[in-house]
């Protein structure tokens, strides 16, 4: 049995679960300033803001994993500088890795389930970064800067995206794939290390 699996069927929410997932919020939202000095694109930053939020999905099970995104989602709120809308795309994004995880961690077979359920993760990155960038993040982002010069800076690297459906499955689509990897990599190593000890 998993150590997601082991913890989660213990009955109640104890003290210490409820106290790690907020350490690990607050971890998460500051993780969230972080960002690597490249802008991909222009504007897309790579941050590992989901790494505390998978950790606690594979410890405690998905709702966990939730609870850390949508905690670090309302404490960036303080900062935003995009009426909300910025938020609520990266708790919907970030759900796209963490519950397909959290759910074949909890309820899968076979030694190899970690592993598939962060490819799983990955998949569901991107997927729910091509509805929510396409729908919410792009128009917004041509809404705040124009159209042309939103599509300028993309050109720039990807001369071939010539409009929001080009720019997210392009640009946008390639980046959450190495996202992906990047934060499965990250959290697998950390993981190992943290979980009889949280």
């Amino acid at each position: 049995m998993s150590t997601a699996t082991a913890k989660s069927t213990k009955g109640s929410i104890s003290t210490r679960q409820i106290a790690t997932v907020g350490i690990c919020a607050a971890i998460s939202f500051v993780l969230m300033f972080v960002k690597f000095p490249v802008a991909y694109l222009g504007f897309l930053e790579l941050e590992l803001s989901d790494v505390p939020a998978i950790i606690m999905t594979l410890i405690y099970g998905p709702v966990s994993g939730v609870f850390v995104e949508l905690i670090k989602n309302i404490l960036h709120l303080a900062t935003t500088s995009t009426g909300m809308s910025g938020e609520l795309s990266n708790f919907l994004v970030s759900l796209g890795y963490v519950v397909p995880l959290g759910l074949i961690v909890r309820f899968g077979k076979g030694k190899k389930k970690l592993l598939t359920g962060m490819a799983a993760g990955t998949l569901g990155l991107m997927f729910m970064g091509m509805v929510v960038n396409y729908f919410v993040t792009v128009p917004l982002y041509m809404t705040l800067f124009g159209r042309e010069a939103v599509l300028g800076m993309v050109q720039a690297t990807i001369p071939a995206v010539k409009n929001v459906g080009s720019l997210v499955i392009l640009g946008i689509t390639p980046f959450n794939l190495v996202k992906g990897i990047i934060i499965s990599v990250v959290s697998y190593y950390l993981y190992k290390v943290l979980k009889d000890r949280i």
